[in-house]
């Protein structure tokens, strides 16, 4: 039992509430803090007055191929960065992990110079995941559609259980998040000249990609095994309503208000970066993600590619007035788990879910993780899958 919190659900705080988790479990939730006599047997912890929310669910990360390759060229064992990235998350708040990792990304694998073929990463992760963790960890397989010779891949992964979340991307420059004007900009930063950068863009636009029945083969594929499908970066309406024709339910990053806008019509789950949030605005110079949420525009955050910035934005959101504290800690819980149909055993402090929960203390302005309870398992350190190897105390 863990009493006298302020307990943040889907629509309300309770203030001095408490919660009853059996194997795991949470069975029970009070408005007040449980009368001792009758639950003598039951172990408990004194909240102290802090905070508890639902475990933070991050669908959409990178951190996993940057712990892999820190540098470009410096691989380290997976099995490492898993488990020295599990920690961090666990620290964050982070309780379900979808591992972002992508595929057919040749830019990408260019600028790694990893000596592991991403077949292997997939594998790997997987295999790490369906052992003793921290926290529940899943894999989104990001998949550039410029990438056809890996597109056979995607299904031998799908088939073997290594993917739980799905999405298309397109870094083509010329459209998404690199409109040619830009990328020209971008390219000469790196040291090229302007005849140079158009050469290069003409090369990335002439790439072939796979085709539209391939893609719909793909999609009636994943959505046959239930697996959620993301877009990624789109820029125009016409985009968003083709994706959604595809059976996609999940809008990522749209690059306008417009895009997002319509994202949100169809009923999408509409996901945009906690770092954007935290920092005030895109890198890239597109869509402010708070302004999208202060529009009604975006229902759902990830952490793109800083893990802490989620529990930070959350705060800030609800500081700053933008919305109420329940609706701010949806968009990385309960709305983030229905977006890739695991809500229905997590995701929010309700009887009957799993106790993936937070203890936040907030009292210097900056919220800070005080427990990271997965599973009804205080993760400090300790597997989820482990017996319970700590001792619960009347203090926190």
């Amino acid at each position: 039992m863990i009493h006298n919190a302020i307990i943040v659900t889907p629509e309300e705080v309770i203030r001095g509430g408490s919660v009853i988790i059996n194997n795991g479990i949470i069975t029970n939730l009070s408005t007040s803090s449980f009368p001792s006599a009758d639950h003598s047997d039951v172990k408990s912890f004194d909240a102290r007055g802090n905070y508890l929310i639902p475990g933070i669910i991050d669908i959409h990360t990178d951190a996993m191929d940057v712990e892999i390759n820190p540098r470009s060229g410096a691989d380290f064992p997976v099995q490492v960065a898993f488990s020295e990235l599990e920690r961090r998350m666990c620290g964050a708040g982070i309780t379900t992990v979808y591992h972002s990792l992508h595929l057919g990304y040749r830019d990408a694998e260019y600028m790694l110079k990893s000596k592991y073929k991403r077949k292997q990463i997939f594998e790997e992760v997987h295999q790490a995941s369906q052992q003793s963790t921290m926290i529940h960890n899943k894999i989104h397989l990001r998949y550039e559609i410029s990438g056809t010779d890996d597109y056979s891949l995607c299904f031998e992964l799908i088939e073997k259980g290594c993917v739980d979340l799905f999405s298309f991307m397109d870094h083509t420059p010329g459209q998404g998040q690199y409109p040619m004007d830009k990328y020209i900009v971008m390219a000469q930063k790196r040291g090229l000249n302007k005849e140079q950068a158009i050469a290069e863009l003409e090369r990335k636009i002439a790439r072939s990609k796979i085709t539209k029945d391939q893609i719909d083969e793909l999609t009636r594929f994943l959505l046959s095994r239930n697996i959620a499908i993301a877009s990624h970066d789109d820029d125009s309406i016409e985009k968003v309503e083709a994706n959604h024709a595809h059976g996609i339910n999940i809008c990522e990053f749209p690059i306008t208000m417009e895009t997002a806008r319509r994202a949100t019509e169809l009923h999408m789950s509409v996901v945009g970066g906690a770092s954007n949030v935290l920092r005030g605005g895109s890198t890239g110079g597109n869509l402010n993600v708070r302004e999208a949420i202060e529009n009604g525009c975006m229902n759902t955050l990830c952490s793109d590619y800083y893990p802490p910035a989620i529990l930070y934005s959350i705060f800030m959101l609800y500081q700053q007035g933008v919305l109420s504290l329940p609706q701010a800690v949806n968009l990385a819980t309960i709305n983030a788990a229905k977006a890739v149909n695991i809500d229905n055993t997590t995701g929010s402090i309700e009887i009957g879910k799993a106790a993936d929960i937070l203890l936040i203390n907030y009292t210097n302005g900056l919220p800070t993780v005080l427990k990271t309870i997965v599973s009804g398992n205080i993760s400090s350190g300790y597997s989820i899958k482990q017996q319970q190897v700590f001792e619960y105390s009347n203090q926190i």
